[in-house]
């Protein structure tokens, strides 16, 4: 499917709209009433691309290797969109032909491909996108089954990995507004790291992989009805917390964090982030730990349909996801010439955002834990600031001036990333 063409005029309004959050991990989406603001319904799915690849590195190279894919992967997500979107529309009771607008927000790699556009060049140095200004298209053009006259906003792109998904995050937070030292981390495949200070807005894109989302996990899913999305461990017995009330059909990214967290704590991990055989541990929590394929796994959840376990394999990718993204933290904090102390406020993002526990990302090193009384989670802040645009055009300038004056701070090639990223490997 070709690029789409730019429309120049403005949306109409009144009516419903779509805020998109166009993950490499999860695509989500919500119905909004444009008069009033409020979110008639949110509704998610896995990204379907992920079968060429987990990552948007791993999709780049899918694409430069076979361009033909790159109408492949755009269908494929225009398709779970459409899906999305008749998802809501039939749980709202409204119809099609009411919705005047789509606002999409997502990292450079994803809104490229949402459009029809290449992101090969964002993959090889120098890693710029092949645009950056935010897109006023016809959703159609995309090939969205929508009315003719809806509009698709596509946020506009910082740089390099950087994309619409931070715009929306710093948009929503309004931390650009602040006057302090504002941190917000929109936690994903690739965490987004957006810093406020005095000096400026300062953006990184770290290159955390799904664990955090649940993806390529063992029992991993989407904070979805059946998710394990918190556990805690007392007594030695362990007490989920499952979206829906339901019998666990999985674990989600913040349910991850909790497990690996309260492991560690517990002494079932050690800090080189190993599952200890079962005669290492001397409470009743050894009898969940099992070899599985040659490795330790622990049991978290057993019933008819089977385990639930977080695997070796499991505890590593979350190993090298807070390492990715701590290392981030540390190199903008360093680039922008502020202290870890001079933070004011943390706002962590993310799909998971709102089951998320502060204590147990510092726990396992991602927050530093004089942080604590600081962070605060906002949820999906990338859906709110996409609802945002949809309200007034007022909001997309103020998306474009963030775009245009944040600062991009690559982290291929930095030393300090590397050193900070093998420094936080460990628990």
């Amino acid at each position: 499917m070709a690029a789409a063409k730019t429309l120049k005029t403005p949306p109409p309004g009144g009516g419903y709209g779509i805020a998109l959050d166009v993950g490499t991990t999860t695509l989500a989406g919500s119905l909004v009433d444009t008069g009033d603001g409020r979110v008639m319904g949110t509704a998610s799915l896995p990204n379907p691309q992920k079968r060429w690849g987990a990552d948007v590195i791993s999709r780049i190279e899918s694409i430069t290797g076979n361009p033909r894919l790159l109408e492949r992967l755009q269908r494929c997500a225009v398709s779970a969109f459409d899906g999305i979107i008749s998802e809501l529309l039939r749980g709202s009771g409204k119809r099609k032909k009411e919705l005047k607008e789509i606002s999409a927000a997502g990292n450079s790699v994803m809104e490229h491909i949402l459009i029809g556009v290449s992101p090969g060049p964002i993959g090889t140095a120098p890693y710029k996108p092949v645009f950056k200004e935010a897109k006023r298209l016809a959703a159609r053009d995309i090939g969205l089954d929508v009315p003719p006259r809806t509009r698709l906003y596509a946020f506009p792109i910082i740089g390099g990995f950087v994309g619409g998904d931070a715009v929306a995050v710093t948009l929503s937070t309004g931390i650009a507004k602040g006057k302090g030292n504002i941190l917000a981390i929109d936690i994903g495949t690739n965490s987004e790291i957006i810093l406020s200070t005095p000096r400026g807005l300062f953006t990184t894109s770290a290159p955390a992989g799904p664990a955090f989302e649940g993806g390529e996990m063992e029992c991993g899913m989407t904070a979805a009805k059946g998710a394990i999305s918190g556990l805690r461990i007392e007594g030695g017995t362990l007490k989920l917390d499952v979206i829906g009330r339901v019998r666990p059909g999985g674990i989600c990214g913040s349910g991850i964090v909790d497990a690996a967290a309260e492991l560690f704590k517990t002494g079932v991990i050690d800090p080189s982030g190993r599952i200890k055989e079962r005669a290492e541990v001397p409470t009743n929590l050894a009898d969940r730990i099992k070899k599985k394929k040659g490795e330790n796994s622990f049991i978290i959840f057993r019933g008819p349909s089977g385990e639930i376990t977080l695997s070796q394999r499991d505890v590593r990718a979350v190993q090298v996801a807070k390492a990715a993204l701590k290392a981030g933290i540390s190199v903008v904090l360093e680039k922008a010439k502020t202290r870890p102390d001079d933070i004011e406020k943390v706002y962590i993002a993310g799909a998971f955002g709102s089951h998320l526990k502060k204590e147990s990302l510092a726990d396992i090193g991602v927050v530093d834990r004089a942080w604590l009384g600081r962070v605060e989670s906002v949820g999906d802040a990338v859906l709110n600031g996409a609802r945002l645009t949809l309200l007034s055009d007022d909001y997309k300038k103020e998306a474009e001036e963030i775009a245009k004056t944040a600062k991009y701070i690559p982290l291929s090639g930095s030393r300090l990333f590397e050193k900070e990223f093998i420094k936080n490997m460990s628990f």
